[in-house]
């Protein structure tokens, strides 16, 4: 079941991916690495970075451990409608208060503008923020549907926001001045979508109208496991806020090559971490109401394996085709050939941290249904220092690739630290046979994907990719078959 959940989830969150690469080269092709890009996504910063804290983790890992608990007693309903009605009157307010405060924190993001791409970057700031109020109410309801096993269609959720985007990019723009403004609406667009998506099987899965406390009682454990994990990831969200400052004294475009370069380190960090760690969160909150130790331990063991015959062999893969991937999928329009070569240093340095940071998620859900949402809190503040460390060091050797190669690094200082406590509480969730031959089975698969890749070079970035990637899948797989891991891998 768990391995069927996470399939399904997969899908849904692939789905979104591949709109999301859609967007990225729709807004490559009518910006390109621009200056105006760069300004838009520093207005999008705290908006996309409060949409990754709440949308894909925060909310969700606060709320449905005591969803667990309420349903046991039959409150879970009257918890929901609660949290859903506090919502509703806070987050209004909240988006005017970012939008007039975008003068003041939109300079601490990006000091090294000039003035005239400092006052676009507060506007666009302004206009983006109440991107929050869609965000949030769409994490609600996908929190609820995932308590109750559908794991689709939360998310596909995210697919609509990309779509919006991409019909900003490319129709929007052409009708708006300056044509960035064009983004912006259809970026609101979206998010509007995904709320209106989720709607109705979120109504069917809310259970009926019942008279419910204006403040459930239970909603104090929820904000108590909400700030420290809010904390936790707004200080992994800060790793981007100090490569983008870095960056915005580097010349025009460091942003934009950056924010590229993470889109696709985030492909696979989105579709196949994510979905493990979505699966994990509601079965480890269920076995930690139940006391059910052991069939803890046997979930985060699935999560383990799985989390590293996924990740380990798509670093290795993306990191050998990063270049022809971003010719493939950005060197057009406004895109230049240089674009592509500073992009794929920057995915590079990225791809080191890829399996760590996929082990974070699991290991933070893990935390967050043993009640313990401090301790990611702690590992994220001990990678953002070694990331700063490295950061103010590398820059100045490497430029863009020091700060995202600093960000690889930070990863597996978090995930080390996460591991080492977790063994402590619930050991033999490991099982090191199997993950050091999935490890060796992945860079016997690498070989393979290079030499065609090598192979297919005079004949275009399409072939390397296409080739190399079905190259790899076959290899992989096979190996898998041969190894008798893939039979492990699904009686995990």
């Amino acid at each position: 079941m768990f391995v069927g959940r996470v399939i399904r989830a997969a899908l849904g969150t692939g789905l979104s991916r591949l709109t999301g690469l859609t967007r990225e080269v729709a807004i490559a092709y009518a910006f390109g690495a621009s200056s105006s890009y760069d300004a838009f996504l520093i207005g999008l910063f705290i908006p996309q970075a409060l949409r990754q804290v709440i949308g894909e983790a925060g909310l969700a890992s606060a709320f449905i451990p005591v969803y667990a608990k309420a349903k046991t007693r039959g409150e879970g309903t009257t918890l929901a409608r609660s949290f859903l009605r506090l919502l509703l009157v806070f987050l209004p307010p909240l988006a005017l208060l970012g939008s007039f405060l975008a003068r003041l924190y939109v300079p601490i993001l990006a000091a090294g503008f000039p003035p005239d791409k400092m006052q676009e970057a507060i506007n666009l700031a302004g206009l983006l923020f109440p991107l929050i109020v869609f965000v949030s109410l769409s994490a609600l309801q996908s929190a609820i549907l995932n308590a109750h096993g559908h794991f689709f269609l939360p998310s596909l959720a995210p697919a609509i926001l990309n779509l919006g985007m991409v019909g900003g990019a490319l129709f929007l723009a052409k009708v708006f001045n300056p044509p960035i403004l064009g983004l912006v609406v259809g970026t609101l667009a979206g998010g509007a979508g995904m709320v209106l998506l989720l709607l109705p099987a979120f109504r069917r899965n809310l259970g009926p109208k019942t008279r419910a406390p204006l403040i459930h009682p239970d909603l104090r454990e929820v904000g108590q496991r909400l700030l420290p994990c809010l904390a936790g990831l707004m200080v992994a969200e800060a790793n981007t806020l100090v490569d983008n400052r870095l960056a915005s004294y580097l010349p025009h475009g460091s942003i934009a090559t950056l924010q590229y370069a993470m889109r696709l380190f985030q492909f696979p960090l989105g579709i196949l971490a994510v979905s493990v760690a979505t699966v994990a969160l509601p079965a480890l909150s269920e076995h930690f109401a139940q006391k059910e130790r052991e069939a803890f331990r046997r979930t985060m063991a699935q999560g383990f394996l799985l989390t590293a015959a996924l990740m380990v062999p798509s670093a290795l893969g993306l990191w050998v085709l990063a270049k022809p991937a971003v010719a493939l999928l950005f060197e057009r329009g406004a895109f230049e050939p240089a674009d592509t070569l500073r992009t794929a240093q920057n995915l590079s340095g990225y791809l080191v941290g890829l399996w760590p940071y996929a082990l974070v998620y699991l290991f933070s859900r893990a935390f967050y249904a043993l009640g313990h949402p401090t301790l990611p809190l702690l590992g994220s503040f001990l990678s953002l220092l070694v990331n700063i460390g490295l950061n103010l060091w590398w820059v100045r050797i490497w430029g863009t690739f020091g700060l995202a190669l600093a960000t690889g690094v930070a990863g597996w200082v978090d995930a080390l630290f996460l591991a080492g406590l977790l063994w402590r509480q619930v050991p033999g969730w490991v099982h090191w046979p199997r993950t050091f031959a999935l490890i060796t089975a992945s860079f016997a698969m690498t070989a393979a994907v290079w030499m065609v890749s090598r192979a297919a070079s005079a004949i275009g970035p399409w072939a390397q990719v296409f080739l190399g990637v079905a190259v790899g899948i076959v290899v992989y797989g096979a190996l898998l078959w041969l190894t008798s891991l893939f039979r492990a891998l699904r009686a995990e």
